[in-house]
């Protein structure tokens, strides 16, 4: 049976934006936003890998697995767990957006390609903002998975193309921004304010 079509309904190409940024830098509430406004699937590394590996006793990793000698290799299986389902969700949707730190893909080189592969092109949003204000809102939000971080030193700036947003603008400033660099590089965007 064949279903009737609009043109509403169908994606104009492929687009999926990938949100990155340190812990506590707002990464998942633009992310929502930009999903909403989008009409594309929320795909947050959190949510998709977390859930699993909290579930596990500590002792298989000798401590939490965020503090584990073993966060390389976990890190390499939460991304290519991200990757996979990247993959399939464009397959079948056309579009997505992506919310994870990305802190090798924005450093270019085999992540950001992997990445790319995965999602058949994509533009990738970094949050930038003082160290100080990222650690203050991890300290408000009283996550448990805060209490395992290692302090990290300061990143280097990407090294790949992104659209810079400034963590201390407000969800709405930041979708806006957003929207509007989108719209000059990428597909059209269905119902997007500019």
């Amino acid at each position: 049976m064949m279903w009737p079509s609009s043109k509403a309904c169908q994606s104009p190409g492929p687009l999926v934006v990938a949100v990155a940024g340190v812990a506590g830098s707002g990464k998942t509430t633009l992310g929502r936003a930009l999903a909403a406004a989008l009409g594309a699937p929320l795909l947050d590394l959190d949510s998709l890998t977390n859930p699993l590996l909290d579930r596990l006793p500590a002792d298989v990793f000798g401590g939490h697995w965020l503090a584990t000698p073993h966060r390389a290799a976990i890190r390499d299986g939460r991304y290519a767990a991200l990757r996979a389902v990247t993959r399939d969700t464009v397959d079948t949707c056309g579009r997505a957006v992506l919310v994870a730190p990305f802190t090798a893909e924005l450093r270019g080189g085999e992540p950001w390609d992997l990445l790319c592969q995965a999602a058949g092109g994509l533009r990738m949003v970094h949050i930038d903002g003082a160290p100080e204000l990222f650690a203050a809102r991890r300290a408000d939000r009283f996550a448990e998975r805060d209490r395992h971080r290692f302090p990290e030193p300061a990143a280097p700036p990407p090294a790949v193309p992104v659209i810079t947003v400034d963590a201390e603008l407000t969800t709405e400033q930041q979708l806006q921004l957003v929207l509007a660099a989108l719209a000059h590089t990428a597909a059209p965007i269905p119902d997007a304010a500019p």
